[in-house]
């Protein structure tokens, strides 16, 4: 047992090291730091005189060379300055916008997802979001603040009935200057069927035009063979594409209760699933690892815009293109380091996400399977004793007992794949607690019985409905071969949740946490991981059994 002062030499030295080879993780933080301070501190010289006693300490106490500091310094200028600014001029613009009269004329581009509600009749609430708005006067446009249409009109995404991604629209509506619970200040307008006429659409030619086709194009084609399964169709739709507006109600609440939702949101996951599909593909045709991205990653883009494009979306994305372009410039694969690059690069473009919602869950997630997910698969597999279900197997083996050696090597693998998956829900479980419980108020432990269903059951889904979507224009018979098998994972997937959303405790409603139990949940979380990588390992007592020895 060590000592405390122990410990902590050798966290710190640990910790400076690693830190020391990865200074693009220390950029990311520098960069986040400021922007946080730029958007939340109004005295910039009293953070300022902290920031540079904070790196005095740095020199003294732990050596770090001057260049070092002033690097970090630049950095954490920048990111102030990128917040300050884009503050300044929301604040600026919302202060123009309520000097105008309402109701005003405006013209705005139709943002690339339109969110479709339906309502009592043929009626729905289509929301989404108005780029380069502006007065149909021109006395007043929008550079900073970002502006939220509310469209009221028919339920049917028609072309030139209803709003579409990338059309140039004129809607006449009443606008308000709102903040959102991160404080930050948006534009909302509301407007409707009768107070809009559509003043361009877009060019079959366009990018967008062909990716609208090319996605209901595979919309029709996910259902080929199970039209007649009630909501299943529905549900590959939203898994596979991305249209959660088709799903029922009813369902959405299953999901929902079960802890299992983002299994409907085209986020990480499922760039994750179809570039693992992608990669296990191109491996297969025998192409070197250096130049998957070439190959892979064109592919992964239009599935991403095929999908629409969600922030979520290209996130993730960019994080599996910098993954995979590693080797090409000569590094080795590293998911943090991509995590940070994507974070860097995403704040550094649109600072103001460092606030969002989605943002922070799907960053904070992915960090807690980078850094939880090896040590918790580890301790599965030492907690379910799978190196001694190995050896045993071994040993048989060895005296040759070859069935016995076969079902043992048989549990060892679905014992560990048991662990693993249960390490893998655990970790992006603990990392996504504390920012549920403050910003939904729910707690639910049996997401994590839930994902060990849903995870497995999803990958075979995205896999069995690229093939169908594949297959499709050879032959439909085959198309539907597959599109069965992606159902029958689907239905298995809801069944899985809505008695995961029965059992009792599955989903709590609890008081908001305060923002300072986040911070000390992921402080623990922080002492957890610098543990598990510093510890030292007791020797196993089976280690001297080798297949060598045998």
């Amino acid at each position: 047992m060590y000592g405390f002062k122990d410990l902590w030499t050798r966290a710190k030295t640990s910790l400076w090291r690693w830190l020391d080879r990865q200074p693009l993780l220390t950029a990311t933080a520098c960069l986040l730091a400021g922007i946080v301070c730029g958007y939340r501190i109004d005295a910039p010289w009293v953070a300022m005189a902290a920031a540079a006693l904070l790196c005095v300490c740095a020199a003294i106490f732990m050596r770090t060379p001057l260049w070092r500091i002033f690097v970090a310094l630049c950095i954490l200028l920048v990111g102030w300055t990128l917040a300050t600014r884009d503050k300044a001029g929301r604040d600026d613009e919302a202060h123009r916008f309520r000097a105008l009269a309402q109701p005003q004329t405006y013209v705005c581009r139709v943002g690339p997802e339109v969110t479709v509600q339906p309502l009592r009749g043929h009626a729905a609430k289509h929301t989404f979001r108005a780029e380069k708005l502006r007065t149909e006067d021109g006395t007043f446009a929008c550079r900073h603040l970002p502006a939220e249409v509310t469209w009221f009109g028919a339920a049917e995404e028609a072309t030139g009935t209803t709003p579409q991604p990338g059309e140039i629209w004129r809607i006449r509506g009443s606008g308000r200057v709102r903040k959102k619970r991160n404080g930050l200040q948006y534009l909302a307008l509301n407007s409707g069927e009768d107070r809009a006429t559509r003043l361009a659409e877009i060019s079959p030619s366009a990018w967008r035009a062909r990716v609208a086709n090319a996605r209901r194009t595979a919309s029709r084609r996910v259902v080929i063979g199970i039209e007649t399964w009630g909501d299943i169709p529905a549900l590959n739709q939203a898994m596979l594409l991305g249209n959660r507006h088709v799903m029922p109600p009813a369902l959405r609440r299953v999901f929902v209760d079960s802890g299992t939702i983002h299994v409907y949101s085209i986020s990480g996951l499922h760039i994750v699933l179809v570039a693992t599909v992608l990669s296990l593909a191109v491996s297969a045709c025998g192409i070197p690892r250096t130049y998957w991205v070439l190959v892979s990653g064109p592919l992964l883009i239009f599935y991403t815009a095929l999908t629409g494009a969600r922030p979520p979306a290209v996130r993730a994305c960019l994080m599996a293109l910098l993954y995979l372009a590693a080797p090409l410039i000569g590094r080795r694969p590293n998911a943090l380091m991509a995590l940070a690059g994507t974070a860097l690069i995403v704040h550094a473009l649109q600072p103001w996400l460092i606030f969002d919602i989605g943002c922070v869950l799907s960053f904070t997630v992915m960090g807690g399977l980078v850094a939880f997910c090896r040590p918790f698969c580890q301790a599965g597999q030492r907690l379910f004793r799978v190196a001694r279900l190995t050896e045993r197997a071994n040993l048989s083996r060895a005296a040759g007992a070859k069935v016995h050696a076969r079902r043992l090597n048989m549990l060892a693998h679905a014992v560990t794949w048991l662990s693993n998956s249960l390490a893998v829900s655990l970790a992006a479980w603990v990392a996504s607690l504390p920012l549920t419980a403050h910003y939904f108020g729910r707690f639910t432990p049996g997401g994590v019985f839930a994902n060990l269903a849903v995870g497995p059951c999803s990958f075979f889904i995205v896999v069995a409905g690229c093939l169908g979507v594949a297959t499709s224009t050879v032959s439909e018979w085959v198309a539907s071969c597959f599109n069965n098998a992606a159902g029958f994972f689907t239905w298995l997937m809801v069944k899985s949740a809505q008695i995961t959303a029965a059992f009792p405790g599955a989903n709590l409603r609890i008081k908001p946490w305060p923002l300072w139990a986040v911070w000390l949940w992921f402080g623990v979380l922080l002492v957890l991981a610098v543990w598990l990588r510093t510890r030292k390992h007791r020797p196993d007592g089976l280690a001297w059994l080798t297949d060598d020895d045998q």
